[in-house]
């Protein structure tokens, strides 16, 4: 991957798969990461090694992995960085843990890497989240740390929703599996790759094509299993399934009364003109199953989606207050979302 002409002299941002897939053409001497995802920080570790030192049998001797919390003051650092690499190019010093450290010591970190000699790589694995998030600003940190060094190299190990589809594509093609699009679309929503890539790895053991029936348990809380199933046959207008997938609810029907109301909502929300994606990421809920309601949506005229809202809304209401049996009330709210608009 080359390097953007308008970075050379400031710090970059390439996206983390891209970086994945082609390393920069020149090796910075400083690349810090930042973001959730452990998984994405040690894949960019393991890469950002295999492209400095390439042969494995040298890096025993250039790579060396140090504990941030265990560096006393900036000079620790720069003189691991400053031997001189040994039948090789370059050597690497990677620092773990640095997302725990306080102000002065990462200043420290600053310090050491202002000065990262021409034959030495300094990563810093400034990923995860801090054991103490009050008030952190890790995202900040990770680019002040990079400030102070020329054509340092930022990496947000953290994927979206479209970023972890084809990050999926690559893990399947990998253990040569083939995943179909619902599935990857499902697996793809959770936004989390160490999930991913812990679901894909079993699935790989059992079967040669992943299915949405295969990613369900991982794609769902098993908690909300139930409660998308009867959302999902009242958003097919199948009263039948749903009354009976309701009788499961009968000792506590304000959850999937709740579930419902929020549906209703998304519905209206869609077929008012709002995009799946956008609603999904301004509410935090799954792009998947928010995805899957725009179906629904074009099949209701606005008013009609409206007043499915009211009907859930009031009957809600109802049950929270005590004036509405729930069992009862959960019924007949299916029957009414399940029926055709007029």
């Amino acid at each position: 991957m080359s390097e953007p002409k308008s970075a050379r002299g400031a710090t970059t941002r390439p996206n983390i798969l891209d970086f994945l897939a082609a390393p920069l053409d020149s090796m910075p001497r400083l690349i810090v990461l930042f973001g959730r995802e452990h998984v994405l920080a040690d894949d960019a570790v393991r890469t950002i090694v295999e492209r400095a030192v390439p042969d494995l049998g040298m890096r025993a001797l250039n790579v060396d992995t140090v504990d941030a919390a265990a560096i006393e003051r900036a000079g620790d650092v720069s003189a691991k960085l400053a031997t001189l690499p040994f039948l090789a190019d370059r050597r690497v010093v990677v620092m773990r843990g640095s997302i725990d450290l306080k102000k002065e010591d990462r200043e420290a970190i600053v310090s050491a890497a202002a000065d990262v000699p021409e034959h030495a790589v300094l990563v810093v694995d400034h990923a995860g989240r801090p054991s103490r998030p009050q008030g952190r600003k890790p995202k900040d940190e990770a680019a002040a740390i990079a400030a102070g060094t020329p054509r340092a190299v930022l990496l947000e190990c953290a994927l979206d929703a479209r970023e972890c589809e084809r990050y999926i594509d690559g893990v399947a093609a990998h253990a040569t599996v083939k995943i179909d699009a619902d599935a990857r679309a499902a697996l793809a929503a959770t936004e989390d790759v160490a999930e991913i890539s812990n679901a894909l790895a079993r699935l790989a053991l059992t079967t040669k094509r992943i299915r949405l029936a295969d990613v369900r348990d991982y794609a769902v809380p098993a908690r909300d299993v139930k409660l998308w199933d009867l959302a999902d046959a009242v958003a097919r207008r199948d009263a039948a399934s749903a009354l009976r997938l309701a009788r499961d609810f009968a000792e506590s029907p304000i959850g999937p009364l709740q579930w419902l109301a929020g549906d209703a909502q998304v519905v209206w929300e869609l077929c008012s003109g709002t995009r799946s994606d956008e609603y999904a990421r301004a509410t935090g809920q799954n792009s998947w199953r928010i995805a899957k309601l725009t179906g629904a949506a074009r099949q209701i005229a606005p008013a009609h989606a409206l007043r499915n809202v009211e009907i859930t809304m009031k009957a809600l209401e109802r049950c929270i207050t005590g004036k509405r049996d729930g069992a009862q009330t959960l019924d007949e709210v299916i029957i009414r979302l399940c029926e055709k608009p007029k």
